[in-house]
C-alpha cells in the first residue's frame, strides 16, 4: 500500500528505479524525480519524452533536488539549450524542444555524456536522434490534470 505523497509502482525492479509509476500531483512527480536524484553516482544520461505539459521539467527539478540544488533555480532551458548546475554532482539540463530531430551537433552535448561527475538530463530527447550510452529513458504519459503515467527503462 502506498503511503500519502508516494507515487504508485507497478513492476518495479527492487534493485533499481526502473519500472512503472503513476503520480497523481505535480508534488508526487516532483517527489519521484528527487528520490531517482538521490541514487544517481554520475556519469548518468536520462532521456525524458513526452508531450508538452506531462511533467517533465517537474520531474527534472525533481532530479536535481535528489542532487542537492535548489528547484527553484532549475527551469526549463528552451532558449538557452543547456543550463549548468552545480551540487553533489554537476546537472546539466538540456531541452531540445526549439531543436529539429537531429539537429543536436555542434552543442557540445557529446562530451557532457561523457563527464562521470554529472548527470545529464535531456527534455525532448526523442529530437536528440541518437540514444547515449548508459542512457535511462524517462517516459511521461499525461493521464488527468493531475495524474502521470511515468516508465522509466534502462537502455541495452
Amino acid at each position: 500500500m502506498k503511503s500519502e505523497g508516494e507515487p504508485e509502482t507497478r513492476n518495479q525492479k527492487p534493485e533499481t528505479y526502473c519500472g512503472e509509476f503513476i503520480t497523481h500531483s505535480a508534488e508526487e512527480t516532483f517527489a519521484f524525480g528527487r528520490s531517482i536524484g538521490e541514487q544517481l553516482k554520475g556519469g548518468e544520461v536520462l532521456l525524458l519524452k513526452g508531450d508538452l505539459g506531462a511533467g517533465k521539467t517537474i520531474f527534472a527539478k525533481g532530479l536535481a533536488a535528489g542532487l542537492g540544488i535548489v528547484a527553484a533555480d532549475v527551469t526549463s532551458p528552451s532558449f538557452t539549450l543547456v543550463n549548468v548546475h552545480k551540487g553533489r554532482l554537476q546537472f546539466y539540463h538540456v531541452d531540445l524542444y526549439r531543436l529539429e530531430a537531429g539537429a543536436h551537433q555542434g552543442l557540445g552535448l557529446e562530451e557532457i555524456f561523457d563527464d562521470e561527475n554529472a548527470v545529464t538530463v535531456i527534455e525532448w530527447a526523442e529530437r536528440l536522434g541518437f540514444v547515449p550510452a548508459r542512457s535511462t529513458v524517462v517516459e511521461m504519459f499525461y493521464r488527468s490534470t493531475s495524474e502521470r503515467r511515468i516508465v522509466v527503462s534502462e537502455v541495452d
